[in-house]
């Protein structure tokens, strides 16, 4: 009986193949896992342009809007701690006022304001104070004037104790319409001095202590000269309320007209019925009436 022996090479080249096999897996998967790292950089990724949409690397897949990209020219300046208010990194133009164009209806350099005061400048429309002279004149005066200071209830009682018709006339410096009619209070003391007694009575004193009666004395003299007013002229030392509330005067200019027995007979005052009264429409003829 004969023996059939088999050839066994193919088996041992076979065998042989996937040992190499084998070995190149095993070298393949030590140097993926722990091998060395590789000494170049990795790959930087694509700057994005601020305003662009992310784009998916899958076509396939949804987008959702990412964020802009901020390169390292436009991020924010971040303040370091505790140095308080971060200033913005341009500088504030600031135009030089001594370059700019003067504007409209600003004052120029050497006017009514002065350099560095600020602000319009308000005339002073209070009277000058008055100098000693004039603050202690209570006779005649250059020009005829006679200024005299006194109370209201003394000069009440002269003008009921004239035995004359006695016209008195209160007014103000700073009383536009007392301004315009005296004028009419001379006239009539002109034409009918012999019948008739014309007062002047100044009431510009307030009651301030800082402004007392003779603080206006020289204002007062300087306008009864400029008038011609020759006739008696008083400067109320009674505050002004205190004479309207006594007599009952809503405003004025105001003119109280007494007959020779010093019965107050009329009253011109610039409310009521005798509202925008005149000299020379309502008193000289209602005097002229009166004298007969």
């Amino acid at each position: 009986m004969s023996m059939r022996h088999t050839d066994q090479r193919p088996f041992r080249q076979r065998a042989r193949k996937l040992s190499r096999v084998l070995v190149v897996l095993a070298a393949a998967l030590v140097i993926g896992c722990g091998g060395a790292p590789s000494d170049s950089p990795p790959p930087e990724p694509a700057a994005v342009d601020a305003g662009d949409s992310a784009v998916s690397e899958n076509a396939g897949e949804s987008t959702t809007p990412t964020a802009p990209a901020i390169s390292a020219s436009q991020t924010p300046a971040v303040p370091a701690a505790g140095t308080g208010i971060q200033l913005p990194d341009q500088a504030v133009e600031i135009d030089n006022q001594t370059d700019a164009p003067s504007t409209q209806g600003q004052p120029e350099p050497g006017g009514p304001t002065q350099p560095g005061a600020g602000g319009i400048e308000m005339p002073d429309l209070a009277p000058a104070p008055p100098s000693d002279e004039s603050a202690a004149n209570a006779g005649p005066s250059d020009g005829g004037v006679d200024l005299q200071f006194a109370a209201w209830p003394a000069i009440e009682s002269h003008a009921k104790s004239t035995g004359k018709i006695t016209v008195v006339d209160l007014w103000s410096t700073v009383c536009e319409p007392c301004i315009k009619e005296f004028p009419g209070l001379v006239r009539l003391s002109q034409s009918m001095s012999d019948d008739v007694v014309c007062i002047g009575v100044s009431v510009d004193y307030d009651g301030r202590k800082s402004r007392p009666p003779e603080y206006y004395s020289e204002k007062v003299t300087a306008f009864l000269r400029a008038m011609g007013a020759d006739f008696e002229n008083y400067l109320c030392n009674t505050p002004s309320d205190d004479v309207f509330a006594t007599v009952g005067l809503p405003s004025i200019p105001a003119v109280l007209i007494f007959d020779a027995d010093g019965k107050l007979v009329k009253q011109f005052v610039d409310a009521g019925d005798t509202v925008g009264f005149s000299y020379e429409a309502d008193i000289i003829p209602f005097v002229e009436k009166l004298a007969g």
